[in-house]
């Protein structure tokens, strides 16, 4: 496996090219209604105004949280996706603020009522948990809620391989992908195959097969207390929300 400083360069590459598209891709996975719909109650149950994002991407839930009058800040180490997010947000009429920064590094004076990590990022190369879950705890304020959006990997095929095929037009674009998922005992080795009008991108994607009791375990490390997980809380029922409280 490459050590994540290896894996950096090619990775900011890749979304300098592929940040534009994005907004596309993630209609193939994402179900982000639902995922607002669901932190916006959880938010609302822990009277949160301030979150921050981590790996906020091209600020899919970042500028969502700021339309329903969230404090919202973004954090993610990629200069075109950050770009990508800031041209979204003006173009949303909201106010977001977008930080580039390595997640495994970041530490915020400003302190939150809530963080998030979401779309399985955070068990994905190159994040280092062990490093950012003690400083996500750090920027919490005291009663302050860390939501980790992971899976339960009760989907892992026999034989630990899968292939998923999907498609999309629109008016200027046709846009394929092609993924080739590989399961060991530890890890989910993903091959990645982009088409957009007909040039090929190739993308890898390293995540960590970590159970959500696993999760639970991590935060308690860290000093989290009231560790809940959420189960199938959105469209697909591997889907599961980590909840720890400060």
């Amino acid at each position: 496996m490459l050590e994540p400083y290896d894996i950096l360069p090619v990775m900011q590459t890749l979304y300098r090219k592929l940040s534009p598209y994005y907004k596309y891709f993630v209609n193939f996975h994402a179900d982000t209604k639902k995922e607002i719909e669901v932190l916006n109650k959880l938010f609302k149950q822990h009277k949160v105004k301030s979150i921050l994002d981590i790996a906020c991407g091209i600020g899919r839930h970042s500028i969502a949280l700021a339309k329903l009058g969230y404090d919202v800040t973004g954090v993610d180490f990629s200069s075109s996706q950050l770009a990508q997010a800031r041209k979204d947000a003006k173009e949303a009429g909201v106010k977001v603020t977008f930080v580039k920064k390595d997640a495994n590094y970041f530490t915020s004076h400003k302190k939150f009522d809530a963080i998030i990590c979401m779309w399985s990022t955070l068990g994905e190369e190159p994040m280092q948990y062990e490093k950012v879950i003690p400083n996500v705890f750090r920027s919490l304020k005291k009663n302050g809620v860390f939501i980790i959006d992971n899976r339960d990997w009760s989907d892992i095929p026999k034989g630990g391989k899968r292939t998923i095929r999907n498609s999309l037009s629109t008016p200027h674009y046709k846009i394929k992908q092609l993924i080739l998922d590989r399961f060991t005992e530890h890890f989910r080795i993903r091959d990645i195959t982009y088409t957009i009008n007909g040039k090929q991108y190739d993308d890898l994607c390293i995540t960590h097969i970590i159970r959500p009791k696993e999760w639970v375990a991590e935060l308690r490390q860290a000093g989290f207390r009231n560790n809940k997980i959420i189960k199938n809380y959105k469209s697909k029922k591997t889907s599961t929300l980590i909840v720890g409280q400060k």
